[in-house]
This record gives structure tokens, sequence and C-alpha cells, in this order.
């Protein structure tokens, strides 16, 4: 029979076992040096990485393919696509919205990078100038876009906007408008609205964005209340709907 002493050095000897076996837990790779800076990065359908670095190098985004660990160029684009928002359509293309023109200030640009094709779509411009935004792809796979400074970190763009991918086209939520800090934390949520988490110093709200083309529906703001006082996470204070709010209360 093992003694604790013996038990306990098995059990730690086996653990360190499994730790060093790669493929059960993976392994890092050794520090590789890239031709250019990944600051925006997206996994493609085909395993690569479709990425662009800053400022006027974004002109000409570049992908690694980790099978052969090689960088190559994609498809150039003629604006700078550094400080733009971007997310995946339904169909495996990403869209990027907004741009650089100078610090805080935005470019109202949106394009459609085509893996398969390797190719940029140009798209209608948005209402405005966009630095900083934040894509977020919705339930019917159209996307909604919001925030992005325009030509001061304090002269944001507040109508946040529906990209259509059926019409292409923008839709403008008139009714749902609101100063958010660049890059706002916005996700889908299981009921189909957008829920977004704030930083603890903002005050806390709601926003309910259309993701579905019911008749006669109006995009709305709410306010709902506070995570209960002494039980903040790190993350801070959270922006839900009413709806979401009722289901996912914050403990």
């Amino acid at each position: 029979m093992l003694r604790p002493r013996s038990l306990v050095l098995l059990v730690l000897l086996s653990s360190l076992q499994v730790l060093g076996q790669a493929n059960l837990n993976g392994s890092w790779s050794p520090l590789e040096t890239w031709p250019y800076r990944a600051v925006h990065a997206h996994l493609m359908p085909s395993g690569k990485v479709l990425f662009w670095s800053y400022y006027d190098e974004s002109l000409t985004p570049q992908i690694w393919d980790p099978v052969s660990d090689s960088v190559s160029a994609a498809a150039p684009i003629s604006y700078a696509i550094f400080c733009a928002g971007h997310s995946m359509l339904a169909d495996g293309r990403l869209l990027v919205t907004g741009g650089h023109l100078a610090d805080y200030v935005g470019l109202p640009n949106a394009s459609i990078y085509d893996p398969f094709k390797n190719s940029w779509k140009t798209l209608p411009d948005m209402n405005e100038g966009r630095w900083y935004p934040t894509n977020t792809t919705l339930a019917n796979g159209d996307v909604v876009v919001v925030g992005g400074s325009i030509d001061s970190i304090t002269n944001v763009d507040t109508l946040p906007q529906v990209y259509q991918v059926a019409s292409n086209s923008w839709r403008n939520l008139t009714s749902a408008q609101l100063a958010l800090p660049l890059y706002p934390r916005l996700f889908l949520a299981p009921n189909g609205k957008v829920f977004e988490s704030l930083s603890q110093y903002l005050w806390p709200g709601s926003m309910d964005f259309c993701c579905h083309d019911e008749p006669g529906f109006v995009a709305r703001l709410r306010q709902c209340g506070h995570v209960p006082a002494g039980k903040n996470r790190d993350h801070g204070r959270r922006r839900s709907t009413d709806s979401n709010r009722r289901n996912h209360r914050s403990e």
C-alpha cells in the first residue's frame, strides 16, 4: 500500500508527464520575425491568416500560411485600413469598415475582402468617417457598425449603421444613437440582440439593434441597472438588452 507522500509524488510525476506531451497540451514555436506587424488579423476559411500593419503599411495586407510558415502579399487596397473595424460575413468574406486618415480622423470607406479570389470589393461609404469602430455580425448575416472617431477623440460617430448584405446598402439606426468609446466591446447575444460590456468609468445602459426584419421594428436605447454594489468584476459594468438582463442577471 502506497504511503500518502508516495501517492502525492506519483500524482505529481504523472501530471508532469502529461504536461510534457505536446499532442495533448500543444506547444510553443520559437519566436518568429514577420516582415510586417500584425496589428489587425483574421483567420480565413482556408486556415491562413490575413493581417495588416499600421499607417501606410496597411495598404499592403499580408497572408500567413501556418502550414508552410510563410508570409506572402495579399491583394493591396487603395486606402489605409489601419484603425478599421472588421468582422467575418457568413460566406467567409471579411467586412472592413473605416480606416485611418490621421490620428483620431477616420475614413467613411468600407470594403469586403474575398479570400477565395484574393480581391477587394468597394462598398458604398458610411455616413461619416470611423476611426476605431466596431463591427458585429448579426444573426441574419448583416453587420452593425458602431462608434469610431470622426475627426477627434471627442467627436465620435454616434449613428449605428447596419450593412445589409443582400442589398449592399447601409441602414441607419437613427433612434439608437449614442456616443461610445473607441472600439466599443459589442457582442451578439443569444436572443439576437447586441450586448455591450463597458469599462467601469462609463454608465450602464442598453442597446437594442434590429437584427431581424420584423415590420415596424424600431431600434431602441434603454437604461438598465448597475451591477450590484460590491460585486463589480475587473472588466467593470455591463450594458445589455432588457430581455438579456432578465435572463442573465449580474452576480
